[in-house]
């Protein structure tokens, strides 16, 4: 049913899940300018693109975005939505790891001296607790079910 409390919190970690694939992660300001860091690569202030491959940072992005809309839609098996959710939890630390992994990658290489970090780059743990959240109310319910064929 797709007006229950953790379709809405899947709903909105799948728009949150999405705008990871819409602008930059993060910042870096080097003694030449700024290095933008998004899902498609990192790039100079000119807008080319330097040698830092980040197209598993696509890849992972659109499978936790394509998962996380898989499971809002399989209601009606609430122990695969169950797995589904603790399998999007892991991406979703995985994600922070990657992120926080390409962070270290640029500031090693680039000799960044400082890095600003945008609003995309804590969607990640966001994502995280929703999901959380939802396996919570999934579980829930799976319980309440089962209480209820028990009685009868």
């Amino acid at each position: 049913m797709l007006q229950r409390p953790q379709t809405l919190l899947l709903l909105a970690a799948f728009v949150l899940s999405l705008m990871l694939l819409t602008g930059p992660l993060s910042v870096f300001i080097v003694n030449g300018g700024e290095f933008i860091l998004s899902h498609t690569g990192l790039r100079d202030p000119e807008g080319t693109r330097l040698d830092l491959q980040t197209w598993p940072l696509t890849v992972y992005f659109a499978v936790v975005t394509a998962l996380t809309f898989f499971t809002m839609f399989s209601y009606r098996n609430r122990v695969r939505q169950m797995r589904l959710c603790v399998f999007l939890m892991v991406l979703a630390a995985g994600t922070t790891g990657m992120i926080l992994f390409y962070h270290w990658m640029v500031t090693s290489t680039q000799e960044a001296s400082a890095t600003l970090y945008r609003w995309r780059s804590l969607i990640p743990p966001v994502n995280l607790v929703l999901l959380y959240l939802a396996f919570r109310m999934i579980r829930r319910d799976e319980l309440l079910v089962k209480a209820y064929e028990r009685i009868r």
